[in-house]
């Protein structure tokens, strides 16, 4: 049986670089040959022009965006007698894309990938609860996100040079909104020793909750931290237990560190129910924190990046609404008016800018279609991914053509639980849906 990893036309570089494909971010299909290999069969790697010539075909969806090269690519590949296998954290709805796919693997691929490779060598189709077989999909059936009860043991050589190393399997503070938690189940694990490959030890998302138990934090080093947002009533509504006094503790700890350097504060904006009174509470924290401190020269800097709110399968809230508004440079706008720029906040020892990172109104929507996106959708997410014209076009103009195909007001809208497309989708624990407040 001839198998290879597939490898999109962007990637396909001789020379590998940071952006190229054998990276951290495909270091899980690394991982998926090398079970492979150690069962015993070889995978090579194939493009565009080569495909057609095998029998087995994985693909690597590391996130939601992935999909929309993938199906590019995809539709225009030649004819063959091949099986085509994506998995990845980013296969959640398999719906828009059942003709373009034969096996969806759900979660982590040992004890699936090896045993689906030895049935398709026989020429018998896969069955399995952790993997959707294109030709036997049922919505109303249930598929269960696969899980595993401790890291993958082997060092993974991959050709860039580095070598990966497994770590850290999900989190145990199970904020409502984070695929990342419900998605994946805590697994015996090394102490958290992070491996390089991935952020050299030095950012600490927990940064806050750990101070506050007691976790010796290296401020000096700590580069981000997470809030998931910015008061406390949205904190605590999605079981982020980060109360307004831990949020001015820890700014005041920070501002007093030895050498005052930047941190970003990773945030998410958009929650149902939020208005800008949540916002000026972020904002009346750092002054708080702020006024403890007289005028230095050398001030801490607090860059705040906010990813839009969504509502992601399988976890607490995959039925909640998503705001469809682009947030990119609002908070800056609103909070920091008579200063420069995305300033929002200028002090005796700190100052507060806003990330221009974020996320545009047609890459929200870009995201949604792909999480919520039913059979129906499946020849217009074609006509984008394969229409050089939208990529290139501004946002504005994508968000005028997204709404043209796509029903962009349910997919932004709550779902009833009966009704959502990700319903067949199930984890590690009983998800109830949750109706934020």
């Amino acid at each position: 049986m001839n198998i290879c990893a597939y490898v999109l036309q962007k990637n396909a570089k001789q020379n590998y670089k940071k952006e190229s494909f054998d990276v951290r971010l495909n270091a899980g299909l690394m991982v998926v040959i090398d079970i492979l290999k150690r069962a015993g069969y070889e995978v090579e790697f194939a493009g565009k022009s080569t495909v057609h010539k095998y029998d087995v075909v994985l693909f690597s969806i590391t996130s939601d965006c992935d999909w929309w090269p993938f199906i590019a690519e995809r539709s225009k590949w030649q004819k063959g007698n091949y099986k085509v296998v994506v998995g990845g954290q980013g296969v959640l709805n398999v719906r828009p894309f059942l003709n373009w796919v034969d096996y969806f693997v759900l979660g982590r691929a040992e004890g699936v990938i090896d045993s689906m490779i030895q049935c398709l060598n026989k020429q018998k189709d896969f069955e399995n609860k952790h993997v959707v077989n294109a030709k036997t999909f049922n919505v109303d059936k249930e598929y269960y996100i696969n899980q595993v009860t401790e890291i993958y043991p082997h060092d993974i050589n991959l050709e860039n040079g580095a070598t990966y190393h497994e770590d850290v399997i999900g989190c145990n503070h199970k904020c409502l909104f984070c695929g990342y938690t419900w998605q994946r189940k805590q697994a015996k694990q090394e102490e958290f020793n992070y491996s390089g490959l991935w952020n050299g030890g030095k950012d600490r998302e927990r940064a806050m909750i750990d101070m506050e138990n007691g976790i010796d934090i290296d401020l000096v080093k700590l580069r981000t931290t997470a809030i998931d947002g910015l008061s406390q009533r949205l904190r605590y509504g999605i079981n982020k237990r980060i109360n307004r006094e831990m949020i001015q503790r820890f700014l005041v700890r920070l501002a007093s560190c030895e050498k005052p350097h930047q941190v970003k504060f990773y945030n998410i904006i958009g929650y149902p129910t939020e208005t800008h009174k949540d916002w000026f509470e972020f904002l009346e924290d750092i002054a708080i924190a702020d006024s403890s401190f007289k005028k230095q020269d050398k001030q801490t800097s607090i860059l705040l990046h906010s990813t839009p709110f969504r509502a992601m399968p399988a976890t607490p809230l995959a039925c909640s609404p998503m705001s469809y508004r682009n947030y990119r440079g609002e908070i800056g706008r609103l909070l920091g008016k008579g200063l420069k720029g995305n300033i929002f906040y200028q002090g005796n020892a700190m100052w507060a800018v806003e990330s221009m990172a974020t996320e545009s109104l047609s890459t929200v929507t870009m995201s949604a279609i792909i999480l919520r996106g039913e059979e129906s959708d499946a020849d217009n997410i074609v006509k984008i991914a394969t229409s050089p014209k939208f990529f290139s076009s501004s946002s504005k103009i994508k968000t005028a053509t997204l709404e043209k195909y796509f029903d962009v007001a349910k997919l932004f809208g709550a779902y009833d639980p009966k009704e959502l497309p990700t319903k067949y989708l199930r984890t590690y624990c009983k998800i109830k849906y949750k109706v934020y407040d």
